[in-house]
Formats: C-alpha cells, structure tokens, sequence
C-alpha cells in the first residue's frame, strides 16, 4: 500500500503540540503516515519515543524520520564527521523505539572534491554507522539518503543508487526528493520522466524497490543553482506543459507521480514536504485514494 505522510506534525496539532500529539491529529486527519522532523536536532529520549511508537501503531500511523540538516559525511574535519555519525545514530536510535523507518538525511558536499572522493568518504562513514546501529540492536532501522537540492551537495541521482547497491537496500535506501530533483537536475513535466527515474533505481536495484519505496515531494521553487524552496501544490502555472526556466515556481506536478506509483503497485510512502502541510497531504491522499477506487470499481 502506497502512503501519504506530512512533513513533521500537522499545523492544526493542538497544544501542546509534539510529536505525539501530532501522531493523534494525522489519525483524526484521516492521514495514514507522518515524517518526525529532527532536522535542528534529536532531543527525543528514550521513553518518548516509545509512547509515539505504542500509539502510532495503535492508530496505524507509519512513521518515518528526517535526521538533523548538519550532516556532512564527505567532510575532511573528524569533528564534523563526529558530528554527523552522532546525528545519524540518535535519529536511529528514537527511531528504533518509535518503530520508524527509515531515516532520511542529506550525505553532504562536494567542497571542491572528485564525486569519486566524496562517495568514498560517504561510505567510510556509512559502514561506521551500520556496525554502530547493528551492534546497538538499531538494525531494524534503515537509512536514506536523500537526493540532495542544491548541485554543491553531493547526493545526486545515482549517487545515492550507488550508496544503496554498496551497502543493500535493506541497510540503505535511496530517497528521491521529486522536487530536488526537479529543480537541481532535471525538469520533470509527466509521467514519463518520473518513470524515467524509477526505471534507473529498479535496474540498478531490482523490483525490491517496488516494496519499500520512501521519496519526498513538494512543488519547488529553483534558480541555476539548483533548490530554492518548497512550495504549496498548484503553485506551477495553470496550463503550462513545461516549468518555467530561471528563478521562479516550476512543479513538479503531483498527479503523475501518484500515477506512476499506482500503475506500478509501489509500496511505500510519499512525504508531502509542502509548506501546506496537512492540506496538501490531504490533497495528495484523497486523490491517490480516488484511483484506488476507480480501479476496483474497473474490475
């Protein structure tokens, strides 16, 4: 079964708002997953992590976590990839006791570095981890690196292929941010061009991917540079059969991706990363629900 998640907990959390407070708005919602945000920080302890797991699984709420922004796995100073092992495995660890998986972070920056390099840092540091979070008993947890904005930020496409080929799609797993994608890469308009990227992870990783899919998704706005910010569906122009080029709002548009998806039976979540959050989450699952059932109603 395919999910809609929202980025962090919705904006309509009553106080005092939290995490587990957000878990129990996603179910009054009618939302059936949630992305904890951890991303200036994991200052979740033990026990709370497991009250949000207790109740996320009995309201049948998946979750899933974004560890902290300052994570740079290609850097040359042992103190900032101390920095970065630490981030990482505190967010394996509340995500151990919440029962999410998996978790998402950004692997780092090029700095002037070979791609070559940077995925050989990458990796050094990913091994690290693994063997820490297995010897932790955090092995239940895998880890996503995602497809990163900006064209600096080592973590493009088949950067984070490679990364999940070297290590198995049961320890890692790539994470493609559409709309980083869309804007630091290329233009998605259709269909087509998200299949395009599904059929390069599922050669290289075979139809497994089908089954434990996890990607991020938001309309973007995008300069030369690669991402500028998150935006709220419908900001791509009305009519428009390709983005606009330069600064400004270009899609990706949603309701491909949801087709695709569909089409192919993929498993997994999506995670709405729009500023809109619960509404454009909302948006995204009532109409993915819709195709559902037209198709049942087909057979």
């Amino acid at each position: 079964m395919l999910k809609i998640a929202v980025a962090g907990s919705p904006l309509s959390t009553p106080s005092p708002g939290g995490t587990l407070m957000g878990v129990k708005r996603c179910k009054s919602l009618g939302l059936p997953a949630m992305e904890v945000e951890f991303v200036q920080g994991v200052r979740m302890k033990e026990e709370l992590a497991g009250k949000v797991g207790e109740e996320a699984k009995r309201l049948n709420i998946s979750l899933s976590v974004h560890a902290p922004y300052f994570i740079n796995l290609c850097s040359d100073e042992e103190i900032k990839l101390a920095n970065s092992r630490r981030h990482i495995l505190q967010s394996a660890q509340a995500a151990h006791y919440m029962h999410a998986t998996p978790v998402v972070f950004h692997p780092g920056f090029y700095q002037g570095r070979a791609k070559e390099e940077c995925a050989k840092r990458a990796k050094k540091e990913l091994a690290a981890i693994l063997e820490s979070m297995a010897s932790s008993g955090w092995d239940d947890v895998v880890l996503g690196p995602e497809l990163t904005g900006k064209k600096s930020a080592y973590g493009d496409l088949d950067e984070i292929i490679e990364l999940s080929r070297h290590f198995g799609i049961k320890h890692v797993q790539p994470v493609v941010d559409f709309g980083h994608y869309h804007a630091r890469i290329s233009r998605i308009k259709d269909k087509a061009d998200y299949e395009a990227v599904l059929d390069r992870i599922e050669d290289a990783l075979g139809s497994a991917y089908r089954h434990s899919f996890h990607c991020h998704y938001s309309e973007i706005q995008y300069t030369d540079a690669g991402e500028g910010k998150h935006l709220p569906i419908g900001s791509l122009k009305a009519g428009a059969s390709a983005p606009v080029s330069g600064p400004g709002a270009g899609g990706p548009p949603y309701l491909p991706l949801l087709q695709a998806l569909h089409e192919r039976e993929y498993e997994g979540t999506i995670v709405c990363e729009s500023p809109k959050l619960e509404d454009d989450s909302l948006i995204m699952w009532k109409r993915y629900e819709q195709m559902k059932n037209e198709q049942m109603k087909k057979h």
